[in-house]
């Protein structure tokens, strides 16, 4: 990948987002007329809270906070609720910029030899560090932890 010029594109904050859409499209099957609100508010506190996560522990390992990229699948929980999800972030103070900006941080040129693989660049540097191991999940983002939460709300 480096020979041919290619840098792998990182991402800080992972999230489950995938499963609240495969809740929500179950929901729209069945009834395509179903309040979209609750889906819409449990998906941006699931994004506050994941990007709060990975933002802290960012800050313990490198110091402060880094130029985050969050990773959000093509699916319609996005198409819904992609531009709350940015009007969310902008109004609690996260300054949003492009991709080339945010992997020019020296933080994204790091390369953690930890496994599993796949998770967070953030989750991926602090299990190579070691000493995080009662907050790092593993999966670090999965249906089964965003599974009970919705289902307590009936979604």
């Amino acid at each position: 990948m480096h020979a041919a010029g290619y840098s792998n594109g990182h991402v800080t904050i992972d999230t489950s987002d995938w499963a609240i859409d495969g809740r929500l499209r179950k929901r729209l099957a069945a009834d395509p007329k179903a309040d979209l609100a609750p889906y819409r508010k449990f998906y941006l506190q699931h994004l506050w809270e994941r990007a709060n996560f990975y933002d802290g522990l960012a800050q313990k390992l490198f110091g402060g906070s880094i130029e985050h990229t969050i990773l959000l699948h093509h699916r319609l929980t996005t198409a819904l609720f992609l531009g709350d999800a940015l009007d969310m972030f902008r109004s609690r103070g996260w300054r949003l910029i492009d991709a080339r900006e945010s992997f020019a941080n020296p933080v994204f040129r790091l390369q953690p030899k930890s496994l599993p693989s796949g998770q967070s660049l953030v989750w991926a540097v602090a299990k190579e560090r070691g000493g995080y191991e009662s907050i790092l999940r593993y999966p670090g983002e999965d249906g089964a932890y965003e599974g009970p939460k919705m289902d307590a709300l009936g979604l």
